[in-house]
């Protein structure tokens, strides 16, 4: 099954993940995040469509549900090979 027809069925307002982002440092009028490893933090994440849709089967963008952590854009067959390695973890939001 492809990664797409998981998170559709699942529903893109409802599919979450837990993935390693890194925080923003901020200049003067620009943020960027930093290359350095030792700053990933596992955090949760939401899709953002704004650029990639999830029915393409293309790429996928995961926005920290935190503020000050960046953007990830990844290709979904990535992101289904790291869900696997356990480097991510998928999950369902649950509203109460």
């Amino acid at each position: 099954m492809y990664l797409s027809e998981r998170i559709l069925e699942i529903g893109i307002e409802n599919c979450m993940f837990i993935i390693g982002l890194k925080p923003l440092e901020e200049v003067i009028f620009t943020s960027y995040a930093s290359n350095d490893e030792e700053e990933t933090i596992m955090l949760p994440t939401k899709i953002n469509e704004n650029r990639y849709k999830i029915k393409d089967n293309y790429k996928i963008t995961l926005e920290c549900i935190i503020p000050g952590f960046n953007k990830l854009h990844l290709y979904q067959q990535d992101l289904k090979l790291m869900l696997e390695m356990k480097q991510a973890t998928m999950f369902k939001k649950v509203t109460i």
